[in-house]
């Protein structure tokens, strides 16, 4: 897994577990802790709300859950570099804004190699049906980040 734990996920290593009173097994956690990774005793995962107990599914297993969080890697680096902050003066932006307005700022062209957006998104629905098709309904942990993935927000 990546190390800046994409959507705040991190999952412990395969060995390390934290056993639960219900049956279920502590695997990872959500934005440090916010919100657990389980493993149920069906050996599928959910995420766990910290503060309330509330449960989302996420996969049929942890080997799903692995799939899907490098799957999403895979789309995000396939995808433009996102552009660094820019400081201008003042006389810079009201010249930006001019040709904003005239419709003569055009978005930058894709760097060798970055594929279209349509592309990367065909790729992940395929590779996501694949892994684990039920993880990708509405009622699952993933349609959030789904949904930014097909707004090309992520």
């Amino acid at each position: 897994m990546r190390a800046e734990h994409l959507f705040g996920i991190r999952l412990y290593p395969a060995t390390v577990r934290t056993d639960d009173v219900s049956g279920a097994r502590e695997i990872g956690t959500v934005h440090d802790g916010e919100f657990l990774v389980m493993e149920d005793s069906d050996g599928s995962t959910s995420v766990r709300d910290a503060a309330t107990g509330a449960s989302c599914p996420l996969n049929r297993d942890r080997e799903a859950t692995e799939g899907f969080l490098e799957a999403f890697a895979e789309y995000l680096s396939s995808g433009p570099q996102a552009p660094g902050p820019t400081t201008m003066t003042a006389e810079q932006a009201a010249e930006r804004l001019r040709a904003f307005r005239e419709g003569q700022v055009r978005p930058p062209s894709r760097a060798p190699g970055a594929l279209s957006h349509r592309t990367r998104l065909r790729k992940l629905r395929k590779r996501l049906h694949a892994i684990d098709s039920t993880a990708t309904g509405p009622d699952s942990w993933w349609s959030g980040v789904i949904e930014q993935a097909e707004d090309d927000l992520l």
